[in-house]
C-alpha cells in the first residue's frame, strides 16, 4: 500500500470528488479525517465506509471559509491523531452566473471556500508537517483556471489564484520536505455538473478527445500519487485530468 500509516485530511469529503479521494487513500493504507459543512450524514457513510477498510476515520464538520473553524477542527484532529500527513484541499461550491448578474455576496462566498479556504487549511495543517520535516499539500483547481469560462467568473478566479498559491506555497515549503501540487480536474461527474441540460452534456462531450465525461475516481487516482513518495520529487505542479480536453 502507497499510504500506509499516514494520515489524511479531505474538506469537503461527504460527496463528489471529495468522497472518492477519501476512499482512495484509505484503499491505500491512510487514515482519514472526512471534512464536511452540510452532509454530516453521508460523511458518516463515508467514514463507515473507510471503517470497512481498516482504517481510521473522523469526521469533523467544519466550514473551510472561517479561519476560527478551521483551527477547531485542527484542534479536533489533534485529540486523535500526531497531525496529518496529506492535506486534500477539495472543498468548493460553484454556481452559473454572469458578471452583471453577481452581486458582492456571491463573489465573497465563493471565494471564501474556494480560494480562502485553501490558505486557512494550508496554514493550520503545515504547522505539524514543518515539525515533522515531511507532507504533502494537494489543491484541487480546475481546468477553468487556464481556460475561462462564460458563466462564472468568480470560480475561475479562485480556481487560477488556486495555482499561483499553490506554486508559492511549494516554494515556501520545499525546505522542509513538504511538497505542493495541484490538481486541475476538467468535465467530471458529480453533483455539481448533475444539473447539467442534455445539451450542455453533449457539447462537453464534443470537447473531450478521449470521449467521455471523467470521473471522481480519475481525480482520485492521481490524488494517491501525488500523495505517495512515488511523488517525492513532484513539487509546484499541476495534474490536469480532463481527458485531453485542454492541453498545455
Amino acid at each position: 500500500m502507497l499510504l500506509q500509516k499516514k494520515v489524511a485530511l479531505v474538506t469537503g469529503a461527504s460527496r463528489g470528488i471529495g468522497k472518492a479521494i477519501a476512499l482512495e487513500l484509505a484503499r491505500e493504507g491512510a487514515d482519514v479525517v472526512v471534512n464536511c459543512i452540510h452532509s454530516e450524514q453521508k460523511a458518516d457513510d463515508v467514514a463507515r465506509r473507510i471503517e470497512a477498510l481498516g482504517r481510521r476515520a473522523l469526521v469533523v464538520k467544519a466550514d473551510v471559509s472561517k479561519q476560527q473553524q478551521v483551527e477547531a477542527m485542527r484542534e479536533r484532529v489533534l485529540e486523535q491523531f500526531d497531525g496529518v500527513d496529506v492535506l486534500v484541499n477539495n472543498a468548493g461550491v460553484h454556481h452559473h452566473v454572469k458578471l452583471w448578474d453577481m452581486d458582492e455576496a456571491e463573489w465573497r462566498s465563493l471565494l471564501g471556500v474556494d480560494l480562502d479556504g485553501v490558505f486557512f487549511c494550508s496554514k493550520a495543517f503545515s504547522a505539524e508537517m514543518r515539525e515533522k520535516k515531511r507532507g504533502r499539500i494537494i489543491n484541487i483547481s480546475s481546468t477553468v483556471a487556464f481556460t475561462g469560462t462564460d458563466h462564472e467568473v468568480h470560480y475561475a478566479a479562485s480556481k487560477a489564484a488556486v495555482i499561483g498559491l499553490t506554486k508559492s506555497l511549494a516554494l515556501e515549503l520545499a525546505g522542509h520536505n513538504i511538497t505542493v501540487n495541484a490538481i486541475a480536474p476538467g468535465e467530471i461527474a458529480t453533483d455539481m455538473t448533475a444539473s447539467e441540460t442534455a445539451e450542455e452534456r453533449k457539447k462537453a462531450l464534443e470537447l473531450i478527445p478521449l470521449g467521455r465525461i471523467g470521473q471522481p475516481e480519475d481525480v482520485a487516482y492521481a490524488a494517491v500519487f501525488l500523495a505517495s513518495d512515488r511523488a517525492s520529487f513532484i513539487t509546484g505542479q499541476t495534474i490536469h485530468v480532463n481527458g485531453g480536453e485542454a492541453m498545455f
